[in-house]
């Protein structure tokens, strides 16, 4: 295997939501793989905030990937920008101003509306995105869901704590999961790869005591630095990952190996 396999020399990704924390560090990724990167953020203040280098070789453009009655419009267009797109990877994380909470505290339509920002507009964006590609009879779709869309959260890690994992948050990601999948079986005849990737928690300058009980939670010990996402992400679209297709890929340490 030659090291052209992991190369994406030439090819045009696009990552929504890259103006975020795990979003530009995908993009980075890219760029380092040799693609050429355009970065899709509804925050063009978010995205100039970003130090130099990590805005360095990529091109940004304003879009609410979140806007789900324009979402097809939206994907015509950035696609036509670039000529056509060979990989989209779709890492947006829309919210309302009263995500977070628990259970009791979530209102219906505060469901509704989490559910159309998140697991709908994923869904509409990569069924856009993937028919376009089917067109071409080549292309990478790459959706970024969570460990909680496979495995039930152990809420004991938030012993002690005001924060927790929102309980329509599983529900979208395992949504985004299994679309994902179901994308993979119907575009694929046509070249069209479909993959999922499931980071665990990632570092975010959470409480220490949130910290030292996830790292005893996972098998080596500690949260995942939000680079150690881009690598297996960069991966499902390179020549190497040729025969992948319809896979969630944990990237968690090994806590849903338990």
């Amino acid at each position: 295997m030659s090291n052209r396999s992991f190369c994406l020399e030439g090819k045009q990704v696009v990552v929504t939501g890259g103006a975020g924390l795990i979003g530009n560090t995908i993009a980075r990724g890219f760029v380092d793989a040799g693609a050429a990167v355009t970065v899709v953020d509804n925050s063009e203040a978010r995205w100039n905030a970003l130090p130099e280098t990590a805005k360095r070789d990529v091109h940004f453009m304003v879009g609410d990937a979140g806007s789900v009655d324009r979402l097809p419009a939206f994907v015509a267009d950035v696609d036509a920008a670039l000529g056509q797109t060979d990989t989209w990877v779709n890492c947006h994380y829309p919210r309302t101003d009263d995500w977070g909470g628990s259970e009791a505290s979530f209102r219906p339509e505060t469901w509704v509306a989490n559910v159309e920002m998140q697991m709908v507009s994923y869904c509409v964006i990569s069924a856009e995105i993937a028919r376009r590609m089917a067109g071409r009879s080549a292309g990478c779709l790459i959706n970024v869901a969570s460990i909680y869309g496979v495995v039930g959260p152990d809420f004991s890690v938030y012993d002690g704590l005001e924060m927790t994992t929102p309980p329509p948050y599983a529900a979208i990601k395992g949504g985004i999961i299994a679309y994902s999948r179901y994308l993979a079986t119907l575009w694929g005849p046509k070249g069209v790869r479909v993959n999922v990737v499931c980071p665990g928690g990632v570092a975010n300058n959470q409480p220490d005591s949130f910290v030292s009980a996830y790292a005893k939670r996972t098998p080596l010990r500690r949260m995942a630095e939000p680079h150690e996402i881009a690598g297996p992400t960069v991966f499902l679209a390179t020549p190497a990952a040729a025969y992948v297709t319809g896979t969630a890929l944990m990237i968690d340490g090994g806590w849903t190996a338990q």
